[in-house]
């Protein structure tokens, strides 16, 4: 009893740990939004929705998912091996992307009307690899349940982004939104290296267990990559869908909405999401039962949380986004368009990784195939109406039955093995 209340209580003050850095790290872009918005344009926001969007999406899935691997093999040496595996794919994807931007650079600029995808395309591919390495990075540091290393890179972070962003605003800078972020990314990565170098034995990285390891978690490259892509498109991706058929201007207006909305729940969620893993993983392995009651206790206390924070800005969200001033007002808007999904997805958000631990990748492909198709046919279907709420109305309805679908199919499957 004394040692189960001792895992308990590690778990949440590795939590706590978590929580609080990113507590900080987000009050910061809490504060400079609303002097952001006094130099940015709701335009400004579309491009640099797009640009997060892209980057995001490609920079989870570069590395082939063998970042998630890195957290399940008992040995510290495989371990070792699936991170190198993963630091590769991730520099091979990088130079494909660089490649693919090259040559269809024209194309995409006339499908997006950004002339960041026509001249300064190349800081895409740059950042799609800064993103994959600072994840496997990560990853590790959680492995080694190195809590404080995250924290400390949490508000790095989200300090060096909003203070770049802010000055590179007052400068006028093209871009400024973008290149405070790469500025930020260039200076988490150096962070993240220093430390990871000071605990990693490049000894033991040996050719013939990075080939077994890779064949061995090569389900994660052949399903969770391309799962995790459509995942990302639906979810991460809608900015982009909204350039393309309702303008930047609308789709800066989401950006920002969906951006503020998401500060105060990753607060909580995306904490509990690294512990979780880290305890889910070990779990599965010595107590199933535990592990369920740990699921439940998560969502239940996440909804309690969320349910009335969510209702809150659903009815004065357009209040609440007029203190930007006076054209991002319509953000709050459109906000209660999509509340549904925020709550839906992110009760399922914390515990996802049970998806990898029960080696569920082909039921996550098919999920997130699913989902993206249904986002992307609610936008091109309602895209002549000249008003985006019926169109975010259905892909939230839709994406919330999604996820409501999957979070039962999981835990009904643990339940079976338990």
């Amino acid at each position: 009893m004394q040692l189960k209340k001792k895992k308990i209580s590690e778990f949440y003050s590795n939590t706590l740990t978590l929580v609080t850095s990113i507590s900080i790290a987000q009050f910061i872009p809490i504060i400079i939004t609303p002097i952001l918005t006094q130099y940015f344009t709701p335009q400004d926001f579309g491009i640099y929705g797009l640009y997060i969007s892209i980057c995001s999406i490609l920079g989870i899935v570069a590395g082939g998912k063998y970042d998630v691997a890195i957290m399940l093999p008992k040995r510290k040496i495989d371990a070792a091996n699936i991170f190198a595996v993963s630091v590769i794919i991730t520099f091979l994807f990088s130079i494909l992307s660089f490649s693919i931007l090259n040559i269809f650079n024209e194309t995409l600029f006339l499908i997006t009307k950004s002339e960041l995808l026509k001249k300064y395309y190349f800081i895409i591919p740059l950042s799609i690899f800064l993103i994959s390495i600072n994840q496997s990075i990560v990853v590790w540091f959680n492995r080694k349940k190195n809590y404080n290393l995250i924290a400390n890179q949490n508000i790095l972070k989200s300090g060096s982004n909003s203070g770049s962003s802010l000055i590179l605003g007052i400068k006028s800078v093209q871009f400024g939104l973008i290149m405070g972020n790469l500025i930020s990314l260039i200076t988490i990565t150096c962070f993240n290296i220093s430390a990871f170098l000071k605990d990693f034995k490049f000894s033991l990285i040996k050719a013939k267990i990075m080939r077994k390891n890779f064949l061995k978690y090569i389900d994660f490259l052949k399903f969770s990559s391309i799962s995790n892509l459509f995942n990302s498109f639906a979810n991460i991706g809608m900015t982009t869908l909204i350039i393309i058929f309702f303008g930047p201007k609308i789709a800066g207006l989401y950006f920002l909405a969906e951006k503020l909305i998401s500060i105060p729940i990753s607060f909580i969620t995306s904490s509990i999401s690294q512990v979780y893993f880290q305890k889910a993983s070990t779990l599965f392995h010595k107590n199933k039962i535990e592990l369920i009651i740990l699921t439940n206790k998560i969502q239940k206390n996440i909804f309690f949380i969320l349910f009335p924070f969510l209702m809150v800005f659903t009815l004065l969200g357009e209040e609440v986004f007029s203190i930007f001033g006076q054209e991002w007002g319509e953000a709050g808007t459109i906000l209660r368009y999509f509340t549904a999904f925020i709550l839906l997805k992110n009760i399922y958000s914390p515990i996802s990784h049970i998806g990898d631990i029960l080696n569920k990748q082909k039921v996550l492909l098919i999920f997130n195939i699913s989902l993206f198709v249904f986002q992307l046919a609610s936008f091109y279907f309602f895209k002549d109406y000249n008003d985006i709420k019926p169109a975010l109305l259905t892909a939230s309805t839709l994406g919330a039955i999604h996820y409501m679908l999957l979070n039962l199919y999981m835990k009904k499957t643990l339940i079976k093995l338990s």
